[in-house]
């Protein structure tokens, strides 16, 4: 076995993979966690180095002494990709720059970037510091709007204004709501902050790819299509299902990756997976986000759908490889992710009599405890995954999804 490693930054991913990929690539497997973590199963690292990611700066000095043999880095989680960049630079590994990481990390900065390259893959936006602010930006463009966190991920904190009373109610509600959520999900080196947006009409979908060290994207087969909240009528903006893969004119598809590669440059981004989200009409494509990372769903959908290993391709990227993206289409593949329309005690999912036929089936929330809608902060009720070759089949299997409800008290 090769004596250098392979390390993950910050938090692990307990559904990942990794472990077992970095170990067949020949390399020993460790994991920089954060202090403010418990590491559940240190055993099947073969080093464990505990790291104070508020004080990353101060602790690069201490790294130093410890010869870590660093080959690569690795990082799942949003919120320690800038860390990810700060150690790449300081031991000279693969990883994108602390520009770039800052870019893809913070939604105004994001925002601020596409416009500079392009302004029509973006839609227009300004930061909302103060209710003066945010109703200026409404005066000047038309409802609805979207309130959203520079620096959470998922949908938390993202809030449609469809006129003046719910953008000043939703502006007071985030304001109050978005300190605790950064403290929650240790976004650190950030302060909090929200900006206000156009809304963009449209369908919703989202490309993965691999940046190399030139900056060149690697894309994957297959556009995965995403249905939100709004789109099967509930007035939240989590993404209810994500589905792989869709059909699409080839000048549509065309047209995708060329805003993608837009996107991905506009950011800068080398040497990191980026994950696409994209709006689109049958004539417009504008960007949602771009995110630093493969995106919690894609490793396990690209796998049934393509028999891709995107984790694996992670790998190799961190190493200075080039990704191998070649795969035959195999399943179709949903994720569905299951978030009550109020807040309430979890009482349970109804219509869960056929959840065997599933390939995935997990409730997250336990009896009793306190769930409810992801603009409000929470995270789903119940994950649920559905894979079939045969296309009838697997419409059989998600139109039983959808008629699962989350019940609370």
């Amino acid at each position: 076995m090769n004596s250098s490693y392979i390390y993950i930054v910050g938090q692990p991913d307990p559904s990942s993979d990794v472990l077992a990929i970095i170990a067949r690539l020949g390399y020993k497997a460790g994991i920089l966690i954060d202090t403010k973590l418990t590491l559940k199963n240190p055993n099947a690292y073969d080093r464990v180095v505990p790291v104070a990611y508020d004080k990353l700066d101060e602790e690069l000095l201490r790294l130093d002494t410890l010869d870590l043999n660093i080959a690569g880095l690795l990082c799942t989680y949003e919120n320690y990709i800038v860390a990810k960049a700060k150690l790449g630079a300081h031991f000279n590994v693969p990883a994108p720059s602390i520009l770039s990481a800052k870019l893809a990390t913070d939604k105004s900065l994001m925002r601020r970037a596409f416009l500079d390259a392009d302004r029509s893959i973006s839609p227009d936006f300004t930061t909302a510091d103060s209710l003066e602010d945010v109703l200026a930006f409404a005066r000047a463009h038309s409802y609805p709007l979207i309130i959203k966190p520079t620096n959470l991920v998922k949908s938390l904190l993202v809030l449609r204004c469809d006129d003046e009373a719910e953008l000043i109610e939703n502006f007071n509600y985030a304001s109050e709501t978005i300190m605790a959520l950064y403290e929650q999900y240790h976004i650190y080196e950030r302060a909090p902050q929200l900006i206000v947006e156009e809304f963009i009409v449209g369908k919703q979908c989202s490309i993965a790819a691999f940046v190399d060290a030139d900056g060149t994207p690697h894309f994957c087969d297959g556009i995965v299509a995403l249905t939100n909240a709004q789109d099967i009528h509930v007035s939240d903006n989590y993404l209810y299902r994500r589905a792989l893969p869709t059909s699409l004119s080839e000048d549509l598809t065309r047209k995708m990756f060329d805003v993608a590669e837009k996107g991905i440059r506009a950011l800068q981004m080398t040497s990191v997976p980026a994950h696409v989200e994209l709006m689109y009409t049958d004539t417009d494509v504008k960007i949602i986000e771009i995110g630093a990372r493969i995106g919690g769903y894609r490793p396990r959908m690209y796998n049934f759908s393509y028999g891709l290993n995107l984790t694996e391709q992670e790998v190799r990227l961190a190493l200075g490889q080039t990704p191998e993206l070649k795969g035959t289409f195999q399943n179709y593949c949903a994720v569905y992710e299951l978030f009550p329309e109020t807040e309430g005690a979890f009482n349970g999912i109804s219509g869960e009599e056929n959840t065997d036929a599933f390939t995935y089936y997990r409730v997250t929330a336990a009896p009793g405890k306190k769930v409810g809608p992801a603009k409000n902060g929470y995270k789903a009720s119940a994950i649920i995954i559905v894979v079939n070759k045969d296309e009838n089949t697997f419409n059989e299997l998600c139109a039983a999804v959808d008629r699962l409800k989350v019940e609370v008290a």
